[in-house]
């Protein structure tokens, strides 16, 4: 009985409750004053096939989950107070497709994350912040506004959901060299968070994200290479694929001689870099930097970065 009465008394101040300061994106529109939230039951008297779009998903109107810190739910979160659009019999004000699709990014993005927190502390400064892509562009599946991607439970490999535009990417999965992205050995998810940036609050994000895998070369060592500690690793490696061996942007000895350049190199055919001629070593018989200094990363033996 008394459970009953609460309920009721809590839909009361529900339906007669005015448009509240504070609720996310619709604070920035200009809507007209004295419209009230009539709850999602209301909407779905009329829009059923809405309600089935959403049936199976987190946005089901059954569920009524609130904007947090509002008593704002549902269809209303997202399309604003209905009771002007109820009361005209379904010719008044409401934030409809029109209105929708006169959104901005930014709006779009903000209409989102009022109720997905977590998202919005890390969209700013993150990969599709600025791109003229929004949450309904990848989440085409959970917004019925649509959006340019196919849902990704439509792709078996989930990479393949990110390629459909990313698709220069697609061509280095395909060199010689590479991470076996189409091969679903490894996904776009484990090296990039499509809502954030790399850390920001380590020294080097990017290569926290390489080295949580290659962990083998993450050191510390007695001797650093000044070209890893002070560098990102696409100092020298393309991350997708590369035609060159070990993911490198260019050939080994030329990718080397772009920092190791000595004026005297080859200029009496002493091959000399830093204080030493290399005519008698690999240099001269074209061979590699590599075949000598093969601990490049980093070594506990020697700052010739030879394995003795």
């Amino acid at each position: 009985m008394w459970r009953r009465t609460l309920t009721g008394i809590a839909m009361t101040l529900l339906l007669a409750m005015p448009a509240l300061a504070g609720n996310g994106y619709t604070d920035s529109m200009d809507l007209p004053d004295g419209l009230t939230y009539v709850g999602s039951e209301t909407c779905t008297d009329c829009h059923d096939d809405v309600a089935e779009f959403y049936a199976n998903s987190p946005h089901s109107a059954e569920l009524d989950l609130l904007v947090p810190g509002t008593a704002v739910g549902s269809c209303e979160a997202c399309h604003g107070p209905g009771s002007g659009h109820v009361d005209a019999d379904g010719e008044g004000q409401i934030i409809g497709l029109e209105q929708m699709a006169a959104l901005d990014d930014h709006q779009r993005v903000a209409m989102c994350t009022q109720c997905h927190t977590a998202a919005a502390s890390h969209w700013t400064g993150g990969p599709h912040d600025g791109t003229d892509i929004s949450c309904n562009d990848c989440h085409a599946d959970q917004a019925h506004f649509g959006g340019q991607a196919l849902p990704a439970a439509q792709f078996r490999n989930p990479s393949e959901f990110c390629l459909q535009c990313h698709t220069s990417e697609t061509s280095d999965f395909r060199m010689p060299f590479r991470h076996r992205v189409l091969e679903n050995q490894i996904s776009c998810n484990d090296c990039h968070d499509p809502h954030a940036d790399f850390a920001a609050d380590s020294m080097n994000g990017l290569n926290d994200k390489c080295l949580g895998c290659h962990q083998e070369l993450s050191g510390p060592f007695v001797f650093e290479h000044d070209g890893v500690s002070g560098e990102d690793c696409t100092a020298c490696h393309k991350p997708h694929g590369s035609n060159h061996d070990k993911m490198l942007i260019t050939e080994g000895n030329s990718l080397c001689m772009q920092c190791h350049f000595d004026a005297e190199f080859n200029s009496d055919d002493s091959w000399t870099v830093g204080t030493t001629g290399h005519a008698g070593f690999a240099l001269g018989n074209e061979g590699r930097c590599i075949d000598c200094h093969n601990e490049i990363h980093g070594s506990n033996v020697a700052p010739t970065f030879q394995d003795q």
